[in-house]
């Protein structure tokens, strides 16, 4: 049994435990992952060989094993459960899952194996069901899919569970006028998910009137159809958070902006 609640709940949670960034290509997702502490890059996109980090590129262990990218990044999270037992705690932090564009494409491989193991699906001789199935039928099984690798990593990490993701445009209309709006690249009810599940979305992108800085917004409005938190500190909030000098050729984070200290 259980009792209602009388009182107020204090507040336990202060910084989000998970998190949302998209931003367009080379803005600095990923080197921004790199400067956070303890925090491991699962490599996507074959795109840390450019950066000094802890980071597992999927990509270049599949190739170099012969081995499936949705294979290897189950070993991954396998050998991170077997890590954290052994050490009797999360062994990273942060967890960066870079991007979420490629964790749908890898999604949608999966949701075609996963059909054709079902009863129904046992007659398919299709290669996409994404595609192929009738009346977008197809979508249920890419949403399974999605959930079933992400997940994966769930608990696996001490505090936070970052996922980078690609902006996409659209266009909305208000008061007879067409807007362009940034939105996250992800195919219909992925969205949902993703941002059910986000304690934070942020859009990064380049300050026009300084490109050497990298600012996140958190706001939501007209223009920004995914961003928003739900931590007080971040709530209609945007700010720098990578700066970097070309004199000396660095980079500055500001990750203490996002997770602050209790």
């Amino acid at each position: 049994m259980f009792e209602l609640p009388k009182e107020k709940t204090v507040i336990e949670q202060v910084n989000p435990r998970r998190l949302f960034i998209f931003s367009h290509t080379k803005v600095g997702k990923t080197t921004l992952a790199s400067m956070l502490p303890n925090n491991l890059i699962i490599d996507l996109e074959d795109g840390t060989n450019y950066i000094s980090g802890l980071a597992v590129n999927i990509k270049e262990i599949a190739g170099r094993t012969g081995t499936d990218e949705l294979t290897v990044l189950g070993q991954v999270a396998k050998k991170l459960k077997e890590e954290n037992k052994e050490a009797g705690k999360c062994v990273y932090d942060y967890i960066t899952i870079d991007t979420a564009t490629s964790l749908e494409d890898l999604a949608s491989n999966y949701a075609t194996k996963l059909y054709k193991a079902s009863a129904q699906g046992k007659n398919f001789e299709g290669k996409d069901v994404v595609r192929e199935l009738a009346k977008g039928s197809g979508y249920l099984w890419l949403r399974v899919a999605f959930e079933k690798i992400y997940s994966q990593f769930d608990g696996l990490y001490g505090k936070a569970l970052i996922l980078n993701g690609h902006v996409k445009l659209t266009s909305l209309e208000k008061n007879g006028k067409e807007l362009e709006a940034k939105d996250i690249l992800l195919t219909g009810k992925l969205k949902g998910i993703v941002c059910q599940d986000a304690d934070a979305i942020g859009y990064l992108y380049r300050n026009k009137d300084n490109p050497n800085e990298t600012w996140i917004s958190f706001k939501t409005n007209e223009e920004d159809l995914a961003t928003g938190a739900r931590p007080k500190h971040l709530r209609q909030q945007e700010f720098c958070m990578l700066e970097y000098n070309p004199e000396t050729d660095t980079f500055t984070d500001h990750w203490n902006k996002i997770f602050i200290e209790k």
